[in-house]
């Protein structure tokens, strides 16, 4: 058996953890929150610097940026024909049948699944 490489001597054997993304993704978030240096944060929970840093990589080259969503108000028609306050500068209206609102709601989560 082979000695571990921080000098301890310890010769137990290592065994192999196998880490998802989510697992990657958290002790990626844990290492930046815990304010350690990697190596530090490495040495301390035995884990390779060399997967790390792969990982680190690999989860960051993957991001893509938040989708930015904008404020909707729905309102019923009767709040609409009662009277409404006027639109904010800035916004818009929008009045849809209810077959046109699904279609378009349906598109929508179309899309947004396609970039999932």
């Amino acid at each position: 058996m082979k000695a571990r490489a921080d000098g301890s001597g310890d010769t137990t054997p290592r065994k192999r953890v196998r880490r998802g993304i989510e697992g990657w993704r958290t002790l990626i978030l844990q290492q930046r929150a815990s304010g350690e240096t990697v190596d530090a944060f490495c040495a301390a929970r035995r884990i390779p610097r060399s997967s790390f840093s792969k990982w680190r990589s690999r989860l960051e080259s993957a991001q893509t940026p938040a989708a930015q969503f904008l404020p909707v108000t729905v309102r019923s028609a009767a709040a609409a024909t009662v009277g409404s306050a006027e639109p904010q500068p800035g916004s818009a209206q929008m009045r849809l049948s209810r077959a046109a609102a699904n279609k378009l709601l349906d598109a929508i989560i179309a899309r947004l699944a396609e970039s999932l």
